[in-house]
């Protein structure tokens, strides 16, 4: 059998993120002041959201949605125990985009600020693989992997390797050995694209740009994580932009659909930006 499963808190809220909510969680909540969310001036291009970055309302409303997710993967868990199915069921937990609560004065994702952003929180997701007796409990990659690796992997764990499209290319690698615990060839890059905004992160930096004239970002990550301080303009890191630049556009020349890439002249595929 397959199962998809997705929730509508928290994602997608609205003024409702001003209420409380309407699950078991929203009495745990109701006096906690949820420190792990930033508390940060709103940023200057956050165009939607503005009202919930330091809302302490919002911040307990997410929490109690975030627990109820919890609960009803608690309950998918318990059912393929319960019907004899758990270790033959590979379950992935994940998500389609991260969210920035209050980091870095954005709240939502990176389409809810012009320009469009690239912050960490809104790239990240959780990714979880479960199969008792084939995916070691417990184990933890620090494999820099992207949603487009996700159907070569899944394939692979499924012994379908053979059916990955041929044409027209597709990006993603299979990671489906690291899940077993074995040691793979990986380069740790990964790219990003949402309308005219593309990234290319590494372990160390994170170069955004934007067509077709900016505004445009690079951070090291490794000593800023927090995106602070935008060196795009620094000389002494020209050669690391060069690199990273010449890397984004080998990838997207490559996978790239003429139709929909605005760098080269296609349509907007979303149509939420450019059209």
């Amino acid at each position: 059998f397959f199962l998809y499963l997705c929730y509508n808190g928290p994602y997608g809220l609205g003024e409702s993120l001003l209420r409380p909510a309407r699950n078991r969680h929203a009495a745990y909540y109701a006096d906690k002041e949820l420190t792990c969310f930033p508390r940060e001036p709103v940023h200057p291009w956050l165009v939607q959201n503005r009202q919930f970055v330091g809302n302490l309302q919002a911040m307990r409303r997410y929490a109690a949605e975030i627990s109820g997710v919890d609960d009803g993967v608690g309950r998918v868990m318990d059912a393929l125990r319960r019907l004899g199915l758990d270790r033959d069921t590979l379950v992935v937990f994940s998500a389609d985009q991260g969210l920035c609560g209050g980091h870095g004065g954005f709240w939502g994702m990176g389409d809810h600020s012009r320009p469009i952003h690239t912050h960490e929180q809104t790239v990240r997701i959780p990714l979880l693989y479960r199969q008792p007796g084939r995916i070691p409990a417990g184990l933890v990659s620090d494999l820099m992997t992207c949603n487009y690796d996700f159907l070569p992997t899944v394939l692979s764990c499924l012994g379908l390797e053979g059916k990955v499209p041929a044409s027209p290319p597709l990006p993603g690698r299979s990671y489906a050995g690291a899940l077993l615990g074995q040691t793979i060839p990986w380069d740790n890059i990964i790219f990003h694209e949402f309308e005219n905004t593309r990234m290319v992160r590494t372990a160390d930096w994170k170069l955004t740009l934007r067509h077709p004239a900016g505004p445009d970002e690079l951070y090291d990550m490794r000593n800023d994580p927090d995106e602070r301080q935008n060196l795009i303009e620094a000389a002494e890191h020209a050669a690391t932009r060069a690199t990273l630049r010449h890397q984004m556009e080998q990838f997207f020349a490559r996978y790239a659909d003429p139709k929909y890439d605005l760098w080269r002249g296609g349509v907007s595929k979303a149509r939420r930006l450019i059209r």
